[in-house]
C-alpha cells in the first residue's frame, strides 16, 4: 500500500518510527479487509442457493407401438438394475419411478441408488437405500409417478448412476422406453438391490430397454441451465453404439458441461423412437401432446431443440402445413415460458424405407420453412452436416446403417456442428 507524504518533510528519528508504524498498521488493516472479503466470498459461494434439477430423464410410451405389441421381458420376484448417465453434478439425489401407461399398480419392494463400478456392479461405498415418505417400499397407482426421498450422494457430472429396484410381484410391463442404449441387468429371484454384483437370472439376464425409472434429479446450483433435446429416434440415439453415451444430445452434454461463466448445464434427452410431432399418438403421445410434461414442466429449462417430423411424413403422410402448424404451436408455447427454441432440419431419406417422391417433397418443403421462416430463435442445419456431397438426397454411406439414422460418427458430427454460443 502506498501512503503519500508531504514534500520537503524533515523527520526526527521518533517521527520516522511513528510514520513507519502508521504505514505498517494501515497495511495490516488492508490485509485484514482483503482476508475478510475472501472469507465472505467463500462463505457466499458455499451458501449459494441450490435446488432439485434434472440430471437425467426419459419419456415413456405404451408397448403398443404402431399398432403392434412390442415384446418386453416379464419380471417375477426379481431385481432390475438400470444405468443412468447423469448430465449434472450434485450433492444429493432422488429418483422418479413411473407407472405411466400401466393398468395395474406398480409395487416396488425396495430400491437403491449407487455409482456404477463397471458392467452391472455398483461401488458399495456409494450405495444408498431409497425410501418413499420414510418407507422402504411403495405402491404407485396406474398412470402415476413418484419421487423417492432424497439421499446424500455426491454425483459427478457425466457419471454412471445405477438404480436397482426389487419387483416382488409378477409383472409384464405395458410401458417402456425402447431405445435405452444402456445394458440393464435382471437378477435371479430375490431382493438384490444392495448387492455389489447381482446374481444373474437364468436365461435372459440383460435388457437394453428401460422400465419403471423416468427421472434423476440432483441438488445443484439454482442458476443451472437445462437444455431439452426433443424429438424422435434420431434424438433418442438409435443406431449409436451401446453403452457409449454417443447420441447427439449426449455428445452435446459432454461438449457443454458449463457455460463460459461457470454456470452448470444439463442436456436432457427427450427423444422417443417412431414418435410423431402432431399427426398421431401411435408411438407414445405426439410431440404437441407431450411438450408440456417433457419440456415446459421441468425446472430451469432455458433452451429446447426440436428435431421431429420425419415420422409424421413417412408413417402418416402428413403435409408440410400440418408440420409447420405443430412447430408454430411449440414455438409459441416455449416463448410464452421465456425459453429459446431452436429447430433442426430433417435429414435426407434417400435409399431408406421412408424414401418416396411425395415424402421427399414434403421433407424439402419443411426444411425450407425451418431455414427461412425465422420462426425459431436459431436453426441447427443437421441435414447439411450428414448429407452426401455426391448425392445431397441421402446420408453419407459411412455415417449410417439404414439411411435414416446416423451412426456414432454421424451423431458426433451433428453435435460438434452446434455453436455453443447459442446457449450463452
Amino acid at each position: 500500500m502506498s501512503i503519500p507524504l508531504p514534500l520537503n518533510l524533515s523527520f526526527t528519528r521518533r517521527s520516522r518510527w511513528r510514520v513507519l508504524a502508521l504505514i505498517a498498521g494501515l497495511a495490516v488493516l488492508a490485509a485484514g479487509s482483503t482476508l475478510t472479503a475472501q472469507r465472505g466470498a467463500a462463505k457466499s459461494a458455499a451458501a449459494a442457493p441450490a435446488q432439485w434439477i434434472d440430471a437425467w430423464g426419459l419419456s415413456y410410451l405404451p408397448t403398443l407401438v404402431n399398432g403392434g405389441l412390442r415384446d418386453v421381458p416379464a419380471f417375477n420376484h426379481q431385481t432390475l438394475r438400470l444405468s443412468l448417465f447423469s448430465r449434472l453434478a450434485g450433492s444429493a439425489a432422488r429418483v422418479k419411478f413411473t407407472n405411466k401407461f400401466q393398468a395395474a399398480p406398480l409395487v416396488i419392494g425396495a430400491a437403491h441408488l449407487a455409482l456404477r463400478a463397471g458392467d452391472g456392479a455398483i461401488a458399495p461405498a456409494t450405495d444408498r437405500a431409497l425410501t418413499f415418505g420414510g418407507a422402504a417400499s411403495v405402491t404407485i397407482p396406474p398412470g402415476a409417478e413418484r419421487w423417492s426421498d432424497p439421499v446424500d450422494l455426491a454425483v459427478p457430472q457425466h457419471a454412471e448412476v445405477m438404480v436397482s429396484l426389487f419387483l416382488p410381484d409378477s409383472i409384464k410391463p405395458t410401458a417402456y422406453h425402447a431405445t435405452g442404449l444402456k445394458t440393464g441387468y435382471l437378477s435371479a429371484p430375490g431382493d438384490h438391490t444392495a448387492a455389489a454384483t447381482m446374481p444373474p437370472a437364468e436365461g435372459t439376464n440383460t435388457t437394453i430397454m428401460f422400465f419403471f425409472v423416468s427421472g434423476l434429479q440432483v441438488m445443484a446450483p439454482a442458476r443451472t441451465n437445462v437444455i431439452v433435446a426433443f424429438g424422435d429416434s434420431i434424438t433418442d440415439g438409435a443406431n449409436s453404439d451401446l453403452n457409449t453415451n454417443s447420441g447427439w444430445p449426449e455428445v452435446l452434454s459432454k461438449r457443454l458441461p458449463a457455460l463460459a461463466d461457470g454456470t452448470p448445464v444439463a442436456v436432457i434427452n427427450m427423444g422417443i423412437g417412431s414418435n410423431r410431432i402432431v399427426s398421431a399418438d401411435a408411438a407414445g403421445p405426439s410431440g404437441v401432446h407431450r411438450f408440456a410434461d417433457d419440456v415446459l414442466a421441468r425446472p430451469n429449462v432455458t433452451h429446447v431443440i426440436v428435431f421431429e417430423g420425419i415420422n409424421d411424413i413417412s408413417y402418416e403422410h402428413a403435409t408440410a402445413e400440418q408440420l409447420i402448424g405443430a412447430y408454430q404451436d411449440v414455438i409459441a408455447r416455449a416463448h410464452a415460458k421465456g425459453l429459446k427454441i431452436y429447430g433442426v432440419t430433417l435429414l435426407p431419406i434417400q435409399n431408406s424405407t421412408k424414401d418416396t417422391p411425395a415424402n421427399e417433397a414434403t421433407r424439402q418443403a419443411v426444411n425450407q420453412w425451418i431455414r427461412t421462416a425465422k420462426a425459431y430463435d436459431a436453426v441447427l442445419d443437421f441435414e447439411k452436416v450428414v448429407l452426401d456431397p455426391e448425392n445431397p438426397l441421402r446420408i453419407r454411406k459411412d455415417l449410417t446403417r439404414d439411411y435414416v439414422h446416423p451412426n456414432t460418427t454421424g451423431y458426433k458430427l451433428m453435435a460438434d456442428s452446434i455453436d455453443l454460443k447459442l446457449f450463452e
